[in-house]
């Protein structure tokens, strides 16, 4: 899987990093084990400097055979930004993978199916 992080109007330290692939990547990659999979994700701060609820987490997930998923949260920090885009996006994932699955299976006989 090829993950792609930019921070927007923001740095993107080490322990940012660190956070999103441990909290973000990985709770993924448990339902997609493809090598052509490629999660892009960008995190924004809008308003800079002058605060608020201004921190973004934005996800694109594109899968071969599939349509891309795109997930947008904003929270007032980043950590709680990227944990609500995980949220999300598993049940997203899940979702999708799961009907691809059943619709595979669909026109089998019974006795072959998974």
């Amino acid at each position: 899987m090829k993950v792609l992080m930019r921070g927007v109007h923001l740095d993107l330290t080490d322990s940012l990093r660190d956070y999103a692939n441990q909290h973000l990547v990985d709770p993924i990659a448990r339902y997609i084990d493809d090598e052509a999979t490629e999660i892009e994700i960008a995190l924004v701060d809008i308003n800079g400097p002058k605060g608020g609820v201004d921190q973004e987490c934005r996800v694109t997930v594109r899968m071969p055979g599939f349509s891309g998923i795109h997930i947008t949260e904003t929270a007032e920090t980043m950590f709680q930004a990227i944990d609500a885009t995980r949220d999300r996006l598993e049940k997203t994932v899940k979702r999708t993978v799961e009907k691809r699955r059943e619709a595979s299976s669909q026109g089998l006989p019974d006795d072959v199916r998974f």
